[in-house]
């Protein structure tokens, strides 16, 4: 486990060759102490926070001037004395400072120990923190999104709720067992809590019918755009992603790797579904030579593993439509699998259809005509459909670990719910159907706690005083 006690240190910026700057950062009761010793820094007395400018002393020999902020805590990321640095980006020169640190009493911190002390300091919830490492490996907008919420707390907010209406009702049947000799105590009636357990379990099954499992984020459906060289295949990446990303060139082999960039299928809403959208190399099996077979197994590779494949074909072109199984990729290529467009449709619009046997259906395309890339926005949604996700901002992303609580937490209360509903006269139960009762809202309210912080027998109690005026 971490130790709490002693002073940590690590690069958080970064890797990068061309970063123009880097950032240390340093955790513990000796932060300030420690920069003083290898710098000209004087520790700041009793301000919360303090930004100068100083010269750390490299090797005893090199003095390099850099911005520090000193953070007194609890004010902090982590609750303790914390100091950042920012320096130029090379790598090697912020490794030498972090050695200086290690030198002048800080230790190297493990992965995600800063967090880690922001969560024992109580400065982050375990959702919160969960959001943070979350955000390090997002690699969508959707997935951004999601850590976000985390980060914010909305799932700790919502287990916060659910976890005060459980220790409100064992406060409540507590109070029941433990106290019944204090006239200003009655215990709450069978139907009363039937019908708050019964609330709960509701609150539970909403928020799990409102969520998704964060594993679909993850999943972001892939589209490639394959056909023959110069077909258009750079240009119309670049037209949907609204910038510049791959070369264009009226020369045929100009795309060599597979280009991949994350796509939302609506331009004007951030919210609307993503997809994982790759140019590839213009196919082309008759060139032995030069890159050309590398660039050609790459993009067999990428249609082999395309959930979509938008087989593209010029407008202006005579050549015949390329059938489905020549495309690279398994045999047989499944018609749901693939797309035709003819692109370079404002070249071709003044001309009759090429002639061609059998043309499959497929759309028409034009850079220029915002039109048809909307009708081809739509189209590949709806090949899509059932592989995209869309996150709104009242739908939860539910990592494995919170999807198993709140279903076990659930489990609980469906049981207290056919404990509490009593046939007949509903106040008639015994001592021992409270103390099961007791027990099981014990068992959902830690089970709430897992996602993040238990709510202790010393707070049941606290509720108990302050819902009843006790030993008055």
């Amino acid at each position: 486990m971490y130790a709490l006690d002693d002073t940590i240190v690590a690069i958080a910026s970064p890797p990068g060759r061309r970063a123009p700057r880097g950032m240390i950062r340093a955790s513990g009761p000796d932060s300030f102490s420690i920069l003083a010793a290898i710098s000209n820094l004087t520790p700041p007395s009793k301000i919360t926070r303090a930004i100068a400018r100083i010269r750390i002393t490299i090797s005893g020999a090199h003095s390099l001037p850099c911005l520090a902020a000193c953070y007194r805590s609890p004010h902090t990321y982590t609750g303790q004395q914390s100091v950042e640095l920012l320096l130029p980006g090379n790598r090697d020169l912020l490794q030498r400072i972090t050695q200086a640190f290690i030198a002048a009493g800080a230790r190297q911190a493990e992965p995600g120990e800063f967090t880690a002390r922001a969560f024992f300091n109580g400065k982050l919830t375990l959702t919160q923190a969960e959001g943070v490492a979350a955000t390090i490996a997002a690699e969508s907008d959707a997935q951004l999104r999601a850590a976000a919420m985390l980060r914010q707390g909305k799932l700790g907010q919502a287990a916060d709720a659910l976890s005060n209406q459980v220790a409100d009702c064992l406060a409540l049947v507590e109070a029941g067992i433990d106290f019944s000799d204090q006239e200003d105590v009655v215990a709450i009636s069978r139907h009363d809590l039937h019908t708050r357990i019964t609330q709960v379990y509701n609150s539970v099954t909403q928020l799990l019918d409102r969520s998704i499992p964060s594993e679909k984020l993850a999943a972001t459906p892939s589209v490639v755009l394959a056909g023959p060289p110069n077909a258009g295949k750079s240009t119309l990446f670049n037209t949907l992603l609204g910038r510049r990303r791959a070369v264009v060139s009226h020369l045929a082999g100009t795309t060599r790797d597979v280009l991949t960039e994350i796509l939302h299928l609506d331009p004007h809403n951030p919210l609307s579904p993503e997809i994982a959208l790759s140019d590839l190399a213009g196919f082309d099996s008759t060139d032995p030579t030069g890159l050309n077979p590398a660039m050609q197994q790459a993009a067999h590779r990428a249609v082999s593993a395309a959930d979509l494949v938008i087989h593209l074909q010029p407008s202006d072109s005579l050549a015949p439509a390329i059938a489905d199984e020549s495309l690279p990729g398994p045999p047989g290529l499944h018609a749901q699998r693939l797309l035709h467009v003819y692109s370079k449709a404002d070249l071709g619009a003044d001309t009759k259809e090429p002639s061609r046997p059998s043309p499959p259906p497929a759309l028409r395309v034009s850079v220029h005509d915002p039109e048809s890339l909307a009708r081809l926005r739509d189209a590949i949604a709806h090949r899509l459909a059932g592989l995209t996700t869309t996150l709104s901002s009242d739908v939860l992303a539910l990592h494995p670990r919170h999807e198993q609580t709140l279903r076990a937490a659930r489990h609980v209360l469906s049981s207290l719910v056919e404990q509490t509903t009593v046939p007949g006269d509903p106040e008639q139960h015994s001592h021992a159907d409270d103390e099961l009762v007791a027990a099981d809202l014990r068992t959902a309210l830690d089970t709430l706690g897992q996602l993040n912080q238990r709510i202790s027998p010393d707070d049941v109690l606290g509720r108990v005083f302050s819902n009843f005026c006790i030993g008055k």
